[in-house]
């Protein structure tokens, strides 16, 4: 188990430190030599781990979409409303591109304009990532939110496309990190979307939560169903105790 342990640490470590490299020097000017010196291992150990210097290019966006995929599994479920779905999904885009530069950078300047990439696994998982989205937008037009007309692979696309869009200008003109670009998100979602809602009104008590809002739920309730479990193993042996107590009695 240790063995493995370190096995793990030190593949993040080369992955952190090729992240940082590639995004500063490019896929094409950054050797093994300096990714092996600043993760700290020789440069056999990468090799050993990733096989190529394109493997190792092409295994950081995998497994930083899984680690995205799984915080949507865990937090979509407490969030109500297909609007609210939407705008969770889109938020964690922003909050990735923008407190992950080096990661937006490598993602989108160098990675998506790569046609052997589109061709790798972790291609097909940043697909999965997307089809989230999808499933929130057609949820939309089945439960009558959107108009039955919405193509949503258009929907997608414009939500995506624009973000993208976004993020790539800001690594060109070298905006500043502290640039508020994710005060577009609120106009950018009702641009698109005001054209194609029902105009329905909402009844009742709904609850909307952001992501930070829904992770937060998440936490409350594995807490709780934590300190229920523990209740519930007290009191089944405080029973055991009084019937063996009673028995003894008799």
């Amino acid at each position: 188990m240790a063995e493995k342990s370190k096995v793990k640490s030190r593949k993040d470590r080369i992955m952190e430190a090729a992240l940082r490299i590639f995004a500063e020097k490019g896929f094409q000017d950054t050797t093994i030599a300096e990714i092996s010196k600043k993760a700290g291992v020789s440069e056999a150990t990468v090799y050993e781990n990733f096989g190529t210097k394109e493997d190792l290019l092409f295994s950081i966006p995998e497994k930083v979409t899984v680690e995205t995929i799984a915080e949507f599994e865990r937090v979509l479920p407490y969030i109500r409303g297909t609007e609210a779905r939407i705008r969770a999904v889109l938020c964690s885009y922003y909050r990735l591109y923008s407190e992950n530069p080096d990661y937006s950078a490598l993602v989108l300047l160098q990675l998506m304009p790569n046609k052997r990439f589109r061709q790798t696994p972790a291609h097909a998982t940043i697909r999965r990532s997307a089809h989230i989205l999808l499933d929130c937008i057609r949820d939309g037009i089945k439960d009558g939110t959107f108009k039955k007309n919405v193509d949503p692979y258009l929907l997608r696309s414009m939500f995506l496309g624009t973000i993208e869009h976004m993020f790539i200008q800001w690594h060109l003109k070298g905006l500043s990190k502290k640039e508020p670009i994710m005060d577009f998100l609120d106009p950018l979602m009702e641009a698109i979307l005001d054209g194609i809602r029902m105009k329905s009104q909402e009844s009742g008590l709904v609850l909307r939560l952001n992501i930070d809002d829904a992770r937060l739920l998440n936490q409350m309730v594995q807490s709780k169903e934590e300190m229920d479990k523990r209740e519930y193993g007290a009191s089944r042996k405080s029973a055991k105790q009084d019937k063996h107590l009673s028995k003894k009695k008799e």
